[in-house]
Formats: structure tokens, C-alpha cells, sequence
């Protein structure tokens, strides 16, 4: 176990297990999307391996066949009045039977074929992906009429961050074949990619995030959900930040990346826990540090993020992303990520970063 690991392990103690009636966490952010969380015993590589540093969506108990149908039917079912998109996700990955059984997934996919939706997203690590529960879910779905989005966790195509950034399990070779055996199964993938890296200059976060989106639609990717970083409690990201070794992602520095995203894949990224989510940074529940911003730009740019994910048209994106960049923002906080941005610093080796980690143990 490298020191990552151990001391992203040490970073969850003390976190507290999902309350005894929080089975299911719903999130509606538009009247025709709704993410379901199940509660699970939490993701295998953060349980065994302190992966990854950024990450906590929780730890709680695995939920029985009949206990996840009785909260679908009570909790889910009164949220889908005019909903056509629902995604399923867990606190690691929905289609690891340590989290979710396969009898609890028949459960779901029951559900599902019960209901007037358009669209089903699975929300899963790549490796947890094979023919046998892909052919499942075409038989019972597909048939139906339902299109089937797999939406897997990916982060950073360079390896380099994948390890000693973010302490991410993940075969990039491996992401590239099951990609394809989705699309063998017509189903559509989308991937996750991370914003904010740790032990990167501004300007890299920013340079491997584009090369990022780049590589995975390179590699067939439908499409794309940008991750900026928001710092959670019980993470190692969070204990950087205490220690002044990491300091939160400009909102600034998002909009550029949209900006070096070609015109016509516009249409095909989304923005999560940023843009579709306001209310969660006004509520306890969810104790997080949000990417930064000020008070001259902040309603500024939530109304451009509520536009840009209205909008489902590439160049209208486009011009969206355009006018408001190049608009006002002299800000203090659009200053200080120019500043940032062009304070170009060599990146740290393993080696440097295991010292400085050292050093704040």
C-alpha cells in the first residue's frame, strides 16, 4: 500500500455510517432528471486501497432485494412525474455485486422496465463491466424501447495522475476495450473526467482536464461529465487543503476549459456537482468546499453554467462559452486565476510528493 493509500485511509476514520432511513439519496437538478444513490458498504478501492483521495460518497450497509424495492417504490417512484432520464449509482459502483447483489440489480432493472422513462444511466467503475450483466440489461431494457447510458469513472488519461495524483485504480487499456464492448451492445458510454488534480500547477490542471476530454472522445466516448473538484471532509484532498497543500479550482478555470473544447463536442459534456447543483452548497448535508469564486462574478457564472446546460446545441454552447468569457471578468477572483495560471512550476516527482506528504504527517 503506497502512502496515499494509507494516509487517504487514515483521512476517512471517524466518518459516520449513513443513517438507518437514508437507503436511498436523491438528487432531481431539472424536472426531467433524476440520480438515485443506493446505500452501499461503500467503493471496494476506497474499502481496500484508500482510492481515490477526492472521494467520499459514504459508507452504510447493503441494501436486501426487498428493502431496495420497497424504497424505490416509496422514495423513487413519487419523484419521476415528468422525468425521462434516471441514473443509478452507489457509493462506489453499481454493478459491483459487493455493493449492489445481483438480486438487488434484477431489482432495479425491474423497476426501470416498469416505468415511462427514455433514458437509464449506470453510473460504474470500467472493470466492473462484462457481457453477462451488459446482455441483462439489453434483454430486459433494451427491448423496451429504454436507451442505456454506461457512465464509468475515468479522471485523467495520464497515468502519471492516475497514480500519484489521485491515487485512481484504473487500467487505461482496459477502459479502452470495455468502452467497446458497450457500443457492441448499443449502448451509449459516457466518462467522468476530474477537474483540479492535486500537486499539479494551475496551469496542468488545466492542460491534462483538455487532454482528457480529448482522449476520451478519441477513444469513443458519447459523451463527457466534467468532475471540478470540490474538497470533501474525510478525504486526503480535504487535509491537503488544512495544510495549505491544495487550495480550491477556480470557477475560472472551468469556463476555460469549455472554451478549449471543440465546437461541435459541446453538445456532448455535462457539468456535475457544478451548474446542476446549486442547493447542495446551501445545505448541511452536504459539507463540502466548493470550487472558488467571488461575490462580483459568483451569480455571473451559475446563470452561464444554468444556460450552458439548458442549451443542448454545439455552436449555441459555443457562443454561450465565448460571450462570457470574453465579457466581464475582471473580478478579483478571475485576476488571481490568471495569476495562478501563469505561474508555471515544474511538476513534482513521486518522490517529492511522498516527502511533502511525510512532512505533514
Amino acid at each position: 500500500m503506497n502512502i496515499l493509500s494509507e494516509m487517504n485511509m487514515k483521512a476517512h476514520e471517524g466518518r459516520e455510517l449513513t443513517p438507518e432511513n437514508k437507503k436511498l439519496t436523491l438528487w432531481r437538478p431539472s424536472k426531467e432528471f433524476v440520480h438515485c444513490c443506493i446505500e452501499s458498504k461503500g467503493c471496494r478501492f476506497s474499502r481496500n486501497n484508500g482510492a481515490c483521495i477526492m472521494c467520499d460518497y459514504g459508507i452504510g450497509r447493503n441494501l436486501t432485494p426487498v428493502e431496495l424495492r420497497e424504497a424505490l417504490d416509496e422514495e423513487l417512484t413519487p419523484q419521476l412525474n415528468s422525468v425521462s432520464t434516471l441514473l443509478f449509482g452507489t457509493y462506489g459502483s453499481i454493478m459491483d455485486t459487493e455493493e449492489v447483489s445481483e438480486k438487488c440489480f434484477s431489482v432495479i432493472l425491474d423497476f426501470v422496465a416498469k416505468q415511462r422513462i427514455k433514458t437509464v444511466i449506470f453510473e460504474t467503475h470500467c472493470c466492473m463491466v462484462n457481457e453477462k450483466i451488459l446482455d441483462k440489461i439489453q434483454k430486459k431494457l433494451m427491448s423496451l424501447g429504454i436507451k442505456v447510458i454506461i457512465e464509468m469513472g475515468y479522471e485523467s488519461c495520464d497515468t502519471y495522475v492516475l497514480k500519484n495524483c489521485l491515487n485512481k485504480v484504473l487500467n487505461l487499456e482496459q477502459l479502452s476495450s470495455v468502452i467497446n464492448l458497450i457500443h457492441k451492445f448499443s449502448m451509449e458510454v459516457s466518462l467522468n473526467v476530474f477537474l483540479g488534480a492535486p500537486f499539479l500547477s494551475a496551469q496542468e490542471q488545466l492542460e491534462t482536464a483538455e487532454k482528457s476530454v480529448k482522449w476520451a472522445f478519441e477513444k469513443g466516448a458519447d459523451s463527457i461529465v466534467i468532475f471540478p473538484c470540490n474538497i470533501k471532509p474525510f478525504t486526503l484532498i480535504y487535509n491537503l487543503y488544512r495544510n495549505g497543500l491544495y487550495k480550491p479550482v477556480s470557477q475560472w478555470m472551468l469556463v476555460e476549459l469549455l472554451s478549449r473544447i471543440p465546437e461541435e463536442k459541446l453538445s456532448r459534456v455535462t457539468l456535475s456537482w457544478y451548474g446542476d447543483r446549486k442547493n447542495f452548497y446551501d445545505n448541511d448535508e452536504f459539507a463540502l468546499i466548493p470550487p472558488e469564486d467571488c461575490v462580483e462574478c459568483h451569480d455571473d457564472i451559475f446563470e452561464f453554467y444554468h444556460m450552458f446546460m439548458n442549451e443542448s446545441v454545439s455552436f449555441r454552447r459555443k457562443q454561450l462559452v465565448e460571450r462570457f468569457i470574453n465579457g466581464k471578468k475582471h473580478c478579483g477572483c478571475y485576476n488571481k486565476f490568471l495569476e495562478d495560471f501563469n505561474n508555471k512550476k515544474e511538476r513534482l516527482g513521486a518522490e517529492e510528493i511522498k516527502k511533502l506528504l511525510n512532512d505533514m504527517e
